[in-house]
């Protein structure tokens, strides 16, 4: 699990284009306190349609996007949204020195009624000055064993936030935003005692809870298409596995050895998954391993394999034939 933070980082990097077109999606926005320049509105899963806006408060900001699926706009780098194909969504938003103070939405009642849970369980890890950010809370000390806790916690509340409007949105739309939180939250949960006990120097044991290795015992990935679309849950499923595998080898009594080599990383992701769980993580994986400029060779070759054996989703080969240019 050495690996810790590349994943995460490297996951942010990468971002498709579709192709299909879908109904016109309206966007607008009026802010009020930005100290900033310009407005972005950034979308995550669809190139070239991102919007720039000269800031002046109180100006309507309004455009009009096609989207094919579900989309995470990102308004500001900072304010989250979730949007389908149809959808009309209008953000005030309120500033406060630097960061935002308020958000409220109007638009489509299943856009504005997701969004305002978005928006209420991020109020929530602020009111808890929750971390989501690992090399944040390294910096900052944050210890490990208290972490898990409040992981776990957050983890049952920001579900529970989602789950009060399932029945007003789509089972997508839902599936979408529950990858989200459980991208990042379960990704903390995994990596951190490891990324804590070796940057502070501590004993991994000591920066482990007593529930560590059963906490998720219960838990089932999901592999339908709009869990997977999320950006935070494709790449927790490489450190998930790493955590599986040496959960079972301790309960055999044995020492877990993760492997090193691309080839036997690759390998052991094919082995460890299975349909389009399997696409996915060998994908993020192998679009990583082009980012970080590994053994461009061998990277090659795995992308030919992977290509002939395992992949079913379309835009994962189009944009690995295109990084790998």
């Amino acid at each position: 699990m050495r690996y810790l933070l590349l994943t995460v980082f490297l996951c942010g990097v990468f971002s498709w284009t579709c192709n299909a077109k879908g109904r016109p999606t309206v966007v607008s926005a009026e802010i009020y306190g930005y100290q900033g320049d310009k407005v972005h509105f950034d979308f995550l899963e669809k190139d070239g349609i991102n919007m720039e806006f000269p800031y002046k408060d109180g100006q309507l900001m309004e455009f009009t996007v096609d989207l094919d699926d579900i989309t995470t706009l990102k308004l500001n780098t900072f304010i989250e949204v979730f949007l389908q194909p149809g959808d009309s969504i209008h953000l005030k938003v309120t500033y406060k020195g630097r960061s935002y103070d308020k958000v409220e939405f109007s638009g489509t009642p299943a856009a504005v009624a997701v969004n305002t849970k978005v928006y209420e369980k991020e109020m929530l890890q602020r009111e808890r000055r929750y971390k989501t950010n690992i090399p944040a809370m390294l910096v900052t000390q944050v210890d490990a064993k208290k972490f898990h806790e409040a992981t776990v916690q957050e983890l049952k509340d920001e579900k529970a936030i989602l789950d009060k409007v399932k029945g007003e949105i789509t089972p997508e739309m839902y599936n979408m935003v529950l990858s989200s939180i459980e991208g990042t939250l379960l990704t903390n949960l995994i990596t951190y005692p490891y990324a804590s006990a070796e940057v502070h120097k501590k004993k991994l044991e000591d920066c482990m809870t007593a529930d560590y290795w059963s906490v998720l015992k219960e838990y089932k990935l999901r592999n339908d298409k709009a869990s997977l679309r999320n950006r935070a849950y494709m790449c927790m499923l490489s450190p998930y596995k790493d955590y599986v595998r040496e959960r079972e080898a301790r309960a055999a009594g044995k020492e877990y050895k993760a492997p090193t080599s691309i080839e036997e990383q690759y390998k052991d992701l094919a082995a460890f998954y299975e349909g389009a769980l399997r696409d996915t993580a060998l994908f993020v994986f192998l679009y990583d391993a082009v980012a970080a400029n590994k053994d461009f060779d061998m990277v090659e070759k795995l992308v030919k394999d992977y290509l002939k054996k395992y992949n079913k989703e379309k835009e994962y080969k189009k944009i690995l034939n295109q990084v790998m240019q």
